[in-house]
């Protein structure tokens, strides 16, 4: 896909920028090899292998420069270094005014007055309590914090200044200030001191975090999560519209707005029809503003803005006066001016005062004046009102060619016009909520100590640290974030809790984006695919189901820009050396021809020559004269050059086709991807200019072996396999698998296989985990798998792939049928290969439990709730591994029903933990320790050795998922006349409807690279051809198309028939039949309905529904039917008076003799007699009853069986 979006205007400007970007000691004679043809480059390269090898070195270099979670931890860093302080200074000073005190009368001269104003914040490094007093302050790291169930997190003080004045009337002289009297502040108290405001989250491997640079516990963990009360919890970012573009929609009405989190800020200008005239001939069309919760007139706010006349107003817009529609729009729109405000409106102040008076007449309105007003709300980052009357003016252009079919509306699923939200903008967001709510209680504290005579007390004693702590905490551990534009609404799908199944899918959920819609249902576009897409976010990894499309994945280049706006200072500078004029504030100067320029959406300058100027401007971004992450887009269309620096975006690094010759310059090998980005060899393409370049796929596009077209392109990809996310770009022969195996694997097969999660499991304490005994690379490599490895201690030729993302083992697989037992993907696995140790694993299942320190405990409490860790001889179960202390010995083999932590209370009582149904295990660690909240826990780990069992789900790397359905000896399985025996069969059925010839390659190229084959590579996009595999199984001694003749193990005959055989990557699924085995003959039911209850754990019932039923009656089997949904379910019997068709109940009533008789006995009937036995369900007898307590009595007949 080339994106051959520039014009020949652009392409000129793409050489002109390259012709700039000359190194000081480049000479004059050296000019003419700057601009080279493409066999020059690629002779002076070496030809296309070397260039690959550049390639594949860049991308090493970018991963190691950014890594894969780069993301995650510089918008945290940002948010702590720049956005926490901007935080706290958005909020402005709190005047506290005091409540009405009766006993003081008069004026204001008597009542007290505070002022609060938050001022610099500070951040330490995470700290707690300890030592054998708890007295002493210590370093927390991140383990101290997983084991001890703690919060990983730092103190946030604060300078706080606090005034307690009176106010007093001043007089001054009217000549000199121009008013006769003033408040003044009389000052009676004032108060400066640093207090702790609360505690922030610190993400791992932040600025803040301890170890940052320090050795890693665990080499597979590379942060960017946090860890809440010790569980680990990382943010999803955030699909978000960008609102600093003016967006322009045609339903349900043609409009343009100016959008806003701040709802003061944002107007709209929409093109309504006059209702009078709507069913006439000419229904006319004007334009309206809405600002400020008010509608008026378009004309009346230009005036309000200070243009003088009619013409300057049409000049402004600048529209072709040549088409009739938009000439009967702006008429019309003169002629509404004119019927709502009066025909004067454009004298002296009259616009001025009629757009105060509708604005001071909605409910709320604001409290500053309309000039204001108009300086503060309307466009805030535009100073000056001549200079707003022109971005005003611009909108009414756009809305008008929009109308006439000159400028498309804009999509809000194209990724230009989105954002993604981090660390930076989601903190923000939260603390927000409760920094008001800190302000609104300490203003309700403060005020009450303002009556009377009471005294000020210091600050801290108004300031409750725990609403900002508590409430970080509680957004984090329940995932309900505040939502980004409506208050008192929570969201969902803003943290997630980190899988550890293995690192591959710990890295796969750092890097996953979400897009929040009102509704999981239709959603328009959102779901699908779009252009922009490409290279930024993968377009095979999304879940399939209601998320499907909107819950996606980053390419593995993708990076996510941070905010580098705090350099606009530097940027302006450079803007106006590259020929920008700035914007005058004032509207009659006529611009003529000149081009727009967009800084973040304000309009900050005009160009004569945007050709020349983006030139200019690219070649000081590739000389490191600007910040790599700002974006220059120039659109030809509508005249215009924007350019953007904010955070968000998404950046991916390409190739500059002409500075490729620039590498032949480096002194050594040794250079970092910083450098290509300073040398221009390399640079970051957002979304937006990626439209003006004209990308390569690959060097065979760009030295013109594919495709025999004379392109002049101006950037080159690194792969191509770089467009897919990590985990698909990971899957062998991709480009050959059906899109829908694809997903698979990527989604969920990936993340299920069980591997090896961490490399520290004696410091951690997961609830669950599972871990392979003999964990093997591939035989094949991948280019994200190298580019992610790291080069050989022996030397820099050869390098290891990234072994922690491949997570299975090798297998010989064979395509065949097996006796029948590998129908419907069902496998047939070697037993001597699984006694040998092929897919064993370690399942580790954690139990905790905690009680109250009695240190902590301030209230006195009563003997049964007072509980401790002790060994008491239960009745609920056995506790004869326990040791006195409560807990089992390290190596108790404990089964299910025993006491794994015992529990006792003062009282007697028996509090212990008891292992539910199918538990089991041996005792690997036990773990005993306290938390911040001042409790007690422990923590015993049970590991389970499990060898594939019959049930247990096996996947290849291609989605082709099955479970094992028999274990054949080895001696009865077919063998080759080398004496291989397969270790797994899989049915040739599972190939044709799946559409996966990708496992057929993999399995003969794996045969070649066993056979010392060259050919290693399987990367997407750029695998090697089917008869280059062939060629090399041929080479080997083997067929070419990888069939082999075998023996049958059974009777030693040949088998006729060729079977494809070769060594398959398989994983093993952490589905076990262990887990989900469940099986029940009578057991615990519910207290209401007697029926089954519904919990494996708790030896419940297995669901059996009306489809089930319709099984058995099909079957015969209804003595079976009736046993199960009856005998072993909720049988019960109810007594029926045969001759009143009612229930009888079972009472006790007296008879003759002064005896009472408990039985049966119908109260309509008074009568013992004719009453039957009847057994029903107890669901039905229970129905009887309710609908009886409503009124409604059921009648039964009775007849003999």
């Amino acid at each position: 896909m080339g994106h051959v979006g520039s014009s020949k205007g652009g392409t000129k400007a793409g050489m002109t920028a390259a012709m700039m970007d000359i190194d000081d000691d480049v000479s004059d004679d050296d000019l003419g090899d700057l601009d080279p043809t493409n066999a020059e480059i690629l002779e002076e390269f070496g030809g296309e292998d070397a260039f690959r090898y550049h390639c594949k070195k860049f991308s090493m270099l970018f991963f190691e420069e950014y890594g894969l979670i780069s993301h995650q931890i510089n918008s945290y860093n940002h948010y702590v270094t720049v956005g926490l302080q901007r935080t706290f200074d958005g909020f402005g000073d709190l005047v506290v005014t005091p409540g009405f005190d009766p006993s003081k009368k008069g004026d204001n001269e008597h009542y007290r007055y505070a002022s609060v104003k938050f001022g610099k914040v500070k951040l330490d490094k995470p700290m707690c309590w300890g030592g054998e007093l708890n007295n002493q302050e210590l370093k927390m790291l991140p383990r101290h914090a997983r084991l001890q169930r703690m919060t990983y997190a730092s103190k946030m003080k604060i300078s706080v200044k606090v005034q307690v004045y009176v106010p007093k009337k001043i007089r001054s002289d009217k000549f000199k200030t121009g008013k006769e009297e003033f408040l003044d502040k009389e000052i009676l108290k004032e108060d400066e001191k640093e207090i702790i405001i609360g505690k922030l989250p610190v993400m791992v491997k932040s600025d803040l975090c301890w170890m940052k640079g320090e050795k890693d516990d665990c080499e597979f963990d590379h942060g960017g999560y946090f860890l809440i009360k010790g569980a680990e919890k990382t943010f999803i970012a955030q699909e978000q519209l960008y609102l600093k573009r003016l967006w322009v929609i045609n339903s349900p009405g043609w409009m343009i707005a100016y959008k806003s989190q701040m709802k003061r800020n944002r107007m709209v200008i929409k093109l309504v029809g006059n209702s009078r005239t709507e069913e006439g001939e000419n229904g006319d069309m004007f334009l309206n503003v809405y600002f400020l919760s008010v509608e008026v007139p378009v004309w009346v706010l230009f005036f309000a803005l200070g243009v003088q006349s009619d013409k300057e107003v049409v000049d402004l817009i600048g529209c072709d006066n040549d088409d009739v529609r938009i000439q009967n729009i702006l008429f019309a729109s003169v002629r509404d001016a004119d019927e709502k405000c009066g025909s004067a409106f454009g004298r002296g102040r009259n616009a001025v005062q009629y757009l105060e008076k509708c604005i001071k007449s909605v409910q709320f309105p604001p409290p500053e004046s309309i000039e204001e007003c108009l300086e503060i709300y309307l466009f805030p980052g535009i100073s000056g009102l001549k200079r707003k009357a022109r971005f005003l003016a611009y909108m009414v252009k756009g809305l008008l060619l929009a109308y006439t079919g000159r400028r498309k509306c804009d999509n809000r699923d194209d990724f230009r016009n989105k954002r993604l939200e981090l660390a930076n903008e989601l903190l923000d967001r939260e603390l927000k909520v409760h920094i008001a709510h800190v302000r609104k209680r300490m203003s309700k504290a403060l005020q009450r100590d303002l009556y009377g005579d009471r005294d000020v007390r210091p600050i801290e004693h108004y300031v409750d640290a725990s609403i900002i702590s508590n409430g970080l905490q509680r957004a984090f551990s329940t995932g309900a974030w505040s939502h980004p534009y409506k208050r008192m609404e929570r969201i969902s799908g803003v943290v997630a809790t980190v899988g550890r199944t293995n690192p591959l899918q710990t890295m796969a959920e750092l890097r996953r984006t979400r897009q929040q819609v009102q509704y999981t249902g239709k959603v328009g576009d959102a779901r699908y695919p779009h252009p922009s897409h490409w290279g930024k976010v993968c377009f095979l990894s999304t879940p399939d189901g209601e998320n499907c499309g909107l819950v996606k994945n980053m390419a593995v280049t993708g990076l996510v820009s941070t905010d580098v706006s705090n350099a606009s200072e530097s940027i302006l500078p450079t803007l106006l050396d590259c020929g920008m004029e700035e914007l005058v504030n004032d509207t009659e100067t006529h611009l003529g021809n000149k081009e727009k320029i967009f800084l973040n959406g304000d309009w900050v300058g005009v160009c004569p020559d945007s050709s020349w100027f983006v030139a200019e401007l690219r070649s000081k971004r590739r000389k490191n004269e600007l910040p790599h992450q700002v974006e220059i887009k120039r659109d030809q269309s509508q005249h215009e050059v924007r350019i953007y620096s904010d955070a968000g975006r998404i950046l991916r690094p390409l190739l500059v086709v002409s500075n490729l010759l620039k590498i032949k310059r480096f002194k050594s090998e040794r250079y970092s991807f910083l450098t290509l980005l300073e040398e221009g060899v390399v640079e970051l393409i957002g979304p937006e200019e990626e439209e003006d370049c004209c990308t390569a796929w690959g060097v065979q596009y760009l030295f013109g072996k594919e495709g025999k077209r004379s392109v002049k392109y101006t950037h080159c990809e690194l792969d191509m396999s770089f467009l897919l996310g990590l985990s698909c770009s990971l899957v062998p022969f991709a480009n050959h698998d059906h899109a829908r195996r694809v997903l698979y694997q990527s989604q969920k097969h990936s993340s299920q296989a069980i591997g090896f999660s961490t490399l520290n499991p004696n410091i951690r304490v997961d609830t669950l985990s599972h871990r392979l005994h003999y964990p093997q690379r591939p035989l094949f490599q991948t280019m994200t798998s190298d580019c992610l490895g790291k080069p050989t201690p022996l030397g820099q030729s050869k390098i290891h792939p990234k072994p922690e993302f491949y997570n299975g083992q090798n297998a010989i697989v064979a395509v065949n049928v097996h006796l029948g037992y590998n129908q419907e993907d069902s496998l047939v696995m070697n037993r001597a290969s699984l006694q040998r140790g092929m897919f064993r694993s370690e399942h580790i299942r954690s139990y905790k439990s905690e009680i109250d320190n009695k240190d902590s405990s301030d209230k006195r409490r009563k003997p049964e709730d007072i509980i401790n860790f002790g060994k008491l001889q239960s009745k609920i179960g056995r506790v004869d591994s326990l040791d006195d202390d409560g807990f089992p010995y390290v190596g108790a083999n404990l089964q299910s029903g025993d006491i794994i932590i015992g529990r006792c209370a003062e009282s007697g009582a028996d509090n212990s933990v008891k292992l539910k149904h199918t538990e089991r295990g041996y005792v690997q660690k036990v773990l005993l320790s306290s938390n911040d909240e001042g409790k007690n826990f422990a923590a015993v780990s049970l590991r389970q050795v499990r060898s594939p069992v019959l049930g247990d789900k096996f996947s290849s790397m291609h989605g082709q998922k099955g479970v094992l359905g028999f274990l054949e000896c080895q001696e009865n399985f077919p063998f080759t006349r080398q004496g291989i025996v397969p270790d797994i069969v899989i049915n040739p059925h599972a190939f044709p409807s799946r559409q996966t010839p990708g496992q057929l390659l993999e399995a003969a190229l794996g045969k070649g690279i066993a056979c010392g084959g060259t050919l290693r590579h399987a990367t997407p996009f750029s695998t090697p051809s089917v008869d280059a595999i062939t060629d090399e199984l041929h080479r080997a001694g083997f067929s070419r198309w990888g069939n082999e003749r075998v023996y049958n193990g059974r009777t030693g005959e040949m088998v006729r028939s060729l079977i494809f055989m070769g060594p398959t990557f398989y994983q093993r699924l952490h589905h076990m039949s262990e887990d989900k085995v469940k099986f029940r003959n009578t057991g615990p039911v519910h207290p209401l309905t007697r029926q089954p209850v519904a919990d494996r754990k708790r030896f419940g019932g297995i669901k059996f529904g009306e489809m089930e039923r319709d099984c058995l009656i099909a079957h015969g089997a209804s003595a079976n039917l009736y046993e199960r949904l009856f005998t072993l379910s909720d049988s019960s019997q109810i007594h029926i008076c045969t001759q009143c068709k009612n229930v009888s109940n079972v009472i006790l009533r007296p008879v003759s003799g002064g005896r009472k008789v408990r039985g049966p006995y119908c109260r309509h009937c008074e009568s013992a007699d004719d009453i039957v036995v009847a057994h029903v369900p107890y669901g039905a007898k229970l129905l009887c009853q309710e609908l009886f307590s409503m009124g409604i009595n059921l009648k039964f007949d009775t007849q003999l069986c």
